[in-house]
Parts: C-alpha cells; structure tokens; sequence
C-alpha cells in the first residue's frame, strides 16, 4: 500500500507542484520550524512562549534518537520510488542519510510546533489550520519520494504526543518542567557515543543547551514590554545568536567542537538575548 501511495504522487509530478510542495517542504524543516518558535519566544515570553520551545528542542531530540535506532532506509534507497532530485538555497533532497527515513523530522517538528500553539490557543480555526498545514508538509515528503507515510503519520503522531505532553506538564506540573528537560538531556548525551553523526550532534546540543540556559534565564525575571517596542527584540535577539555564529564559524571540525559551537548558539538565543531585552527594557 505504500508503494502504491508513493507511486501516485510520482506519477503526478510537474514543476508546479514541485514549486508548491518545495514550498511546504521548507517550512516543515526543522531549523525553520525552530527559527519561528524561537522568534515566537522572544515575543510571547512568559509559559506560551517557553512552551513552545521546549515542545520544539525536545521533539527535535526525540526523533534524532528515535531516527538512529530504527534506521529505516528511505523509499529511493530501498528502490521502491525514484528520488525527486531538488537542490535550491532553501530546500534540497540531497544529504539526507538514506537510513534515516523513519519517523518524519518535517512531520514531527510541524506537528509538535503547530499543534503546541493550538493547544495554548485553545481555538478551532487554530487547530483545522494546524492540520491542513501538517497534511501539505507531510504530502510534500511523500512527493519528493523521502519519506514513505507510515514516516510521516508516525512523525505527526508523535509531534502531537509531544504536544500534548508538554502542555499537560505546563498546566499541571510546572514546577518539574526544568527536570524534565535536563533528564532528556542527560538521555542524549549518553546516546552520543553510540552514534555520533552530526544530526544527533547537534541535537544533543540542542536539548542540553536548552536544558542549562532555559533555567539560567528564568532568574532573569525579564519583564514584558507593551506595544511597538517589543518588535524589538527581533533584531536584538538575531544580533545575539549572530555575533555567536560568527565567533564560533572557525572552530575546527569535528564532533565535540560541533557540539559546543550549537550549544553556544543556543545560550546566546536564549540566556544571552534575554540579558539584553532586561537590559534595552524591551
């Protein structure tokens, strides 16, 4: 059944739809997908914000773990479907590590996401765009022939658990959320050694970033601006994780100097962007 589900969207394959699926594609990746949920954070402060990231780090943790102990090869590698072959400066299918099909990282990240600021939002019309969105990006993966749908449905449905499982702690165990985060860590950090690619890399560091600077920033007590000035923790917070991004560039190849330069990201997208909204009062 899923050869067949596969063979469909191969055989209706034209440059439009490769336009609008390459579309959604981007918008499901998980850097995009964790570039808006930091902006949102920025913005929203407070328990929405927080929410969302630590629904985003640790869905991005939880498939990297879950994507190097299934090992599943992809549809084009297994020879069921033929690749859509696309390499733009936004989207590409190139590089993706043919074994690591299953779950879905566009699926999961967009279904966690999405559906993280639903459950906040506690509206209807949030939750029917939620799933329209989910349903495109995960078509779009199905199309490029990257995925086969069991990897998408098990992505969504695990993005919703994390979802719903964040919220629950938010609503009920608040006090326990910072725990949570760091025995999350800790599991990634000790599944490195195992397997060291540079995805798992960088979302050990990911999670254990967010696991030390999250609380560090809680002490900050980083009060809410009102109105326009807000806006202005956009390109304050973008200075932060850039100047970061620029001192950390040259660090020499490798796991440990990859681990410590994503980490660093994290703390100054974080921690470090959150010294200067108290400082500028914004």
């Amino acid at each position: 059944m899923e050869q067949t589900i596969l063979q469909f969207f191969e055989e209706i394959r034209t440059p439009a739809l490769t336009w609008l699926f390459g579309i959604f594609s981007f918008l499901g990746e998980g850097l995009t997908v964790g570039a808006v949920i930091l902006l949102l954070y920025w913005l929203l402060g407070g328990k929405t914000g927080e929410q969302l990231l630590f629904t985003a780090v640790s869905s991005a943790a939880l498939n990297s773990m879950m994507k190097e102990a299934v090992r599943r090869p992809r549809p084009y590698a297994a020879g069921v479907v033929e690749r859509l072959d696309v390499d733009t400066p936004l989207f590409s299918t190139r590089g993706l590590g043919d074994d690591l099909s299953f779950p879905s990282g566009h699926a999961q990240a967009t279904s966690s996401g999405i559906f993280a600021g639903a459950l906040r939002g506690k509206k209807i019309w949030g939750w029917l765009i939620a799933v329209l969105y989910l349903l495109l990006v995960c078509a779009s993966r199905l199309y490029f022939g990257v995925h086969y749908p069991t990897d998408v449905l098990a992505g969504a449905l695990y993005g919703l658990v994390i979802a719903v499982f964040w919220h629950l702690i938010f609503s009920e165990a608040y006090d326990f959320r910072y725990y949570i985060l760091m025995a999350l860590a800790l599991v990634s950090l000790l599944a490195l050694p195992l397997s060291p690619s540079s995805d798992f890399v960088h979302m050990t560091a990911l999670i254990s970033g967010a696991a030390f600077f999250l609380p560090l920033t809680s002490y900050l007590h980083i009060p809410m601006s009102e109105g326009k000035r807000r806006i202005w923790r956009i390109p304050v917070g973008l200075a932060c994780v850039g100047v970061v991004f620029l001192a950390t560039y040259f660090l020499p190849e490798g796991a440990a100097f990859s681990l410590l330069k994503w980490f660093l990201l994290v703390g100054s997208g974080t921690f470090g962007a959150g010294v200067f909204f108290k400082i500028l009062k914004i």
